[in-house]
Formats: C-alpha cells, sequence, structure tokens
C-alpha cells in the first residue's frame, strides 16, 4: 500500500515538530476507507475538548455542544431539524426593502447573494461560513424551538449511491429526495456526466418548497420569482471530487492557511509533497446536490443541504486547525474574491457582515468553535 509517511513527516518539519509525534502514518486503504480521517477527526476533537476543559467560564467542556453526521443523528432530531427549517420558512422576513424575501428562510439566500464577492477565495471564505452556520443554528433555536444536534454531511460515505443516503432518500426522516429526472439536464462540471435528476423534487419533505428569489442571473435576483425547488444529485461529481480521499488528501497535504482554503476551493494549488486537489470538496460537494437553487452560486444557501454540506467545510477546517493548534488560527488574503477589486491584506480585526440576520463580527471571533467566542462546538467523527 501507499504510505503517507514521507508527506507527513514534511508537514512536521515546517511546524517545528509541533505534530509529529501526534499524526499517525496511514496507507492508501486507510485513507480510502475512512478510517484516516476518523482517527484525525478524534485527535482534533480531544485537542479542542482538552482546551475547553481548562475554561472556567464561557465554553466550559460541560456546555460543549457535539455536531454529528445527519446518519448519527437520532430520527427525532432528523424531524426536529427538518421541521425547524419548514418553521423558518414560515417565518417572516427581517429584510424590510426586498421585495422577493417572505420569509426567514429567504433572508440566508438574500444575505448569501449579497456577501459573495466578499466570502469566498479570499480571507474570509472559511471563517463567514462557520459563523454563518452558527446564525441558522441560533435562529433555528431562537424562532423554532430547535435544541438538537447541527448536522453535517460528509459527502463520501454517500458517493456512488446519492439517492439512497439517509439524507437525499426522500425518506421521512431525510432532506428530501432527487429531482425529477429532466433529459439533457445542466451539464456537469469537470467533465463528469450529467446527473440523475434536474426537475422539481418528486416527494419526500420539501418536495411543495417555493424558491422565491434568484436566479442571480436574473434582470433583479431579488425580485419576488416563485418557483419550484429543484435538485440534480451527481455520483460521477461526487466521486472525482467529494471522495473521503479527496477530503482526506487536503487534511493531510496542507500545512499553511493559504494552500489549506484554496485546495478545498479548488484553486489549483500545489499541497505538500506536490499534491494537487483538483477541482475541490466546496465544488464537489455542492454541485453533488446541484439543482435550482443548489447550483447558484449566489443563492445556492437556500438549499437546505447547504448548512450541511458547509458543515463538511467547517469541519475539515476544525480539524485541520486542532492538528497544530498554536501555529494555525491563521488568514491568509484579502477581503474581496480573488482580490478583484484590489483590497488590503485582512487582519483578524476586519469585520464580517451578518445583518440584519445577526450582528456582525469580526474575523478573528470566529476563529476558534471553543474559545472566547460566540461559539461552544465540536465535531464527532462518524
Amino acid at each position: 500500500m501507499l504510505s503517507v509517511l514521507k508527506p507527513i513527516a514534511a508537514v512536521a518539519l515546517l511546524a517545528g515538530m509541533a505534530i509529529s509525534a501526534t499524526i499517525p502514518t496511514f496507507n492508501q486503504a486507510q485513507i480510502d476507507s475512512g478510517e484516516a480521517i476518523r482517527k484525525l477527526g478524534q485527535i482534533a476533537y480531544d485537542t479542542a475538548m482538552a482546551r475547553a476543559a481548562k475554561a472556567t467560564t464561557g465554553c466550559t467542556k460541560d456546555k460543549v455542544r457535539i455536531r454529528k453526521e445527519w446518519r448519527n443523528m437520532t430520527m427525532a432530531d432528523r424531524k426536529a431539524y427538518q421541521e425547524g427549517i419548514t418553521c423558518l420558512m414560515k417565518a417572516p422576513s427581517r429584510y424590510t426593502n426586498i421585495k422577493g424575501a417572505k420569509s426567514a428562510w429567504d433572508d440566508y439566500g438574500v444575505l448569501h447573494h449579497y456577501q459573495t464577492p466578499f466570502v469566498h477565495n479570499d480571507a474570509t471564505f472559511l471563517l463567514w461560513h462557520r459563523h454563518y452556520n452558527w446564525v441558522l443554528e441560533q435562529d433555528l433555536e431562537k424562532i423554532c424551538g430547535y435544541k438538537g444536534v447541527f448536522p453535517y454531511w460528509e459527502w463520501g460515505l454517500d458517493c456512488g449511491n446519492l439517492d439512497k443516503s439517509p439524507l437525499w432518500d426522500g425518506s421521512e426522516y431525510s432532506l428530501g429526495g432527487n429531482g425529477a429526472a429532466v433529459k439533457g439536464s445542466r451539464p456537469a462540471i469537470g467533465g463528469a456526466k450529467a446527473g440523475s435528476g434536474g426537475g422539481c423534487l418528486k416527494a419526500g419533505p420539501f418536495a411543495d418548497m417555493k424558491v422565491n428569489v434568484g436566479p442571480v442571473e436574473a434582470r433583479d435576483p431579488l425580485a419576488y420569482n416563485p418557483r419550484c425547488f429543484k435538485r440534480d444529485l451527481n455520483d460521477d461529481i461526487c466521486r472525482k471530487m467529494a471522495s473521503i480521499r479527496n477530503t482526506t488528501d487536503v487534511l493531510l497535504y496542507t500545512s499553511t492557511v493559504a494552500v489549506f482554503q484554496s485546495a478545498i476551493q479548488g484553486e489549483g494549488v500545489r499541497g505538500d509533497g506536490g499534491k494537487t486537489f483538483g477541482m475541490g470538496v466546496h465544488s464537489g460537494g455542492h454541485f453533488s446536490i446541484s439543482g435550482d437553487p443548489g447550483s447558484d452560486f449566489h443563492f445556492s444557501a437556500l438549499e437546505p443541504g447547504f448548512y450541511l454540506h458547509h458543515g463538511n467545510i467547517d469541519r475539515m477546517h476544525f480539524i485541520w486547525q486542532n492538528l497544530d493548534w498554536e501555529k494555525r488560527q491563521t488568514i491568509s488574503g484579502t477581503n474581496t474574491m480573488y482580490n478583484m477589486p484590489p483590497s488590503p491584506n485582512a487582519v483578524l480585526t476586519d469585520n464580517m457582515g451578518f445583518e440584519p440576520l445577526n450582528r456582525n463580527t469580526t474575523i478573528g471571533a470566529a476563529m476558534d468553535t471553543v474559545g472566547n467566542t460566540p461559539f461552544c462546538y465540536v465535531y464527532e467523527s462518524w
């Protein structure tokens, strides 16, 4: 089997041997099976919980919430989470000047639309979306009374069988199924085959959901434009871009945040030992779901699965940070996408925008999930 001993040793040298004693070596079978990422996740969990155990106020160990993969949640929590999303779809919008925003759920699409040029392919990508998911968690609790587990979706567990996934199988305890098959549906990215759906959801939760704003290419993307909710599940994209190997490689072969965030987003960087990462797990997860609004760069946040997808991105960041905590509380880049228009390098005191859904916050305040931040959570491996 192929050993990853040499790349890990290289990372340890770059980090001043800070992680060499705690990171095991893995062969290819262990990477592909998920054994490697589960072990990395356990190391990160233990590291974060050890920090929380030292706290005497704020996020103490007894207050830490455990985020779980959807299939590891109880049926009661799955159902209640789904009902919480439905509740937000019925709650009033907090935007007073957006004609298309009819609900608190629409607010998430509007906010993501406004922030898209400032929170992708730049310094705030990871931490803005971390806080964004937390804002949803707060809304689910305060507006809709949901106090259960906040979930994530490990894409690689379902690649090849997306329509059988407990998340997408259309059952009572899922987030709905695939869209109706549409002949000649949207061409897939990265040379992948087309998806198996493309039309309106056929059955299950959210089959009656309406998308009210978007698409981004519309003359007025924020006008009221009600239409059915669509999905286009794509196993080929999942296998090529969001597999367990894809995810684990990013964690093993990136020793700086600049390379880590670029690898996730498929920006063509090379990692430790010359490792390449293809089009990235961020695109891979999004386009494994696809559809309208799932494929819409600006309005994809209206897809209920968006938050579980970004939960897994945040889980990757959580693991990566806690594998070498002292050296990985960092950012890299500016506050504009691809630095267009050109802007100064971001600093931890820069503000990130979340109003009117929540108060704005600094980049630095989102750095630690258990430290002196509004957060108090860790991720449990599946």
